[in-house]
């Protein structure tokens, strides 16, 4: 049961993530087509929003959910045993606190 729930949440971490980053991209797309200084405000504020709304919870939903499995699941440090699992843990280390 436990580990049902900490895999929803991550799975709701990487669709926020990932819708965050769609809309991101989109809303720069935006911004890049427009001539007036209203909707190009209106386009960077939503770059904004839908950063700091969904991508960044994301990825702290990854962060907790991740972590957690981590410790409950595979031991604390034994996660290093593992290699596909202790280089997604470097590399969101690398990406997200770089």
């Amino acid at each position: 049961m436990t580990y049902s729930i900490i895999r929803l949440v991550h799975i709701i971490g990487f669709i926020l993530i990932g819708g965050g980053l769609i809309s991101v991209w989109l809303a720069d797309l935006r911004s890049r087509q427009v001539r007036e200084l209203h909707q190009f405000a209106e386009a960077v504020r939503n770059i904004a929003v839908f950063y700091d709304g969904l991508v960044v919870p994301g990825a702290l939903f990854l962060l907790a959910s991740g972590t957690w499995m981590i410790v409950e699941f595979f031991g604390g440090w034994g996660f290093l045993k593992i290699p596909w699992l202790a280089g997604m843990a470097g590399l969101f280390g690398l990406v997200k606190f770089s």
